[in-house]
């Protein structure tokens, strides 16, 4: 499995300072209501252990249901890593006539946690190896409360990465679904472990090549947000490296064109 590097201290104050001074983009994701919420932020300074943050608005402003105390997790990618940690929100900045964002500021983590990029890029599930995921909706942005048809639908596992996965459903299943609509999901590696649970957010949906079936687009959330989450994280970068090393083993078994 792999593990990711834990910074600490003077570590920490490194990285976040190196952060703000670039204007880094990243992700906070924070809990409400049951229900969890992903903010694009840009990292704007970081002194006296806080960390200032705004929020990247699109198109019209709205407001951030977040609140002092409230625990929040953060992403940002930095060189060839990722970064994540958990933090908690300590206050609030006026906002400027001419910005949409809101400008929160966070308490310095404790620690953070550094993963390798290769974690996040997404790898093809090995040939041979059929992977059902099993998911279930989680309410819409917009509040819809339809209830499915079924408890769950179930699907094929067709890519993977520590951020995400691409999920082949029957095209029939397509009114069942949109963009934005949050998804708990459940898949096993491999025949002999254990379902991993996770929760996501369907990001795009398009017919396959065949038009046979549906791929749905789902981003992980929340991973970044606690230790369990971060645990989960772990693992998936475990079973992503795992995935790519039998695809190279698979691709170095197989003949070459000019043997064929």
């Amino acid at each position: 499995m792999n593990q990711p590097e834990v910074l600490r201290t003077q570590q920490v104050t490194e990285v976040l300072k190196a952060a703000t001074a670039e204007q880094t983009a990243g992700v906070m994701t924070h809990l409400s209501k049951g229900k969890w919420h992903s903010t694009k932020i840009l990292f704007t300074n970081f002194k006296e252990k806080q960390l200032y943050v705004e929020t990247i608005a699109k198109g019209k402003p709205h407001p951030l249901n977040i609140q002092i105390d409230q625990p929040v997790g953060v992403s940002f990618r930095k060189g060839y890593n990722n970064y994540i940690f958990e933090s908690v929100v300590v206050g609030y900045l006026p906002n400027q006539a001419d910005s949409g964002g809101s400008k929160i500021v966070l308490a310095s983590p404790a620690q953070v946690e550094k993963f390798q990029r290769r974690s996040y890029f997404r790898v093809a599930i090995p040939d041979g190896l059929r992977v059902q995921v099993f998911f279930w909706h989680r309410g819409y942005h917009d509040e819809c409360v339809d209830i499915p048809r079924e408890n769950y639908w179930k699907g094929r596992l067709l890519d993977l990465s520590a951020g995400g996965m691409q999920i082949a459903v029957d095209i029939k299943q397509k009114p069942n679904f949109k963009t934005g609509q949050f998804i708990g999901l459940q898949f096993t590696p491999m025949p002999y472990e254990k379902p991993v649970l996770l929760e996501a957010q369907i990001r795009h949906i398009a017919p396959t090549a065949d038009e046979k079936n549906l791929c749905l687009g789902v981003q992980l959330i929340g991973l970044e947000a606690s230790v369990e989450g971060r645990e989960k994280l772990c693992k998936l970068c475990g079973i992503v490296e795992r995935y790519h090393q039998m695809n190279q083993c698979i691709q170095k078994t197989q003949p070459s064109s000019s043997q064929r």
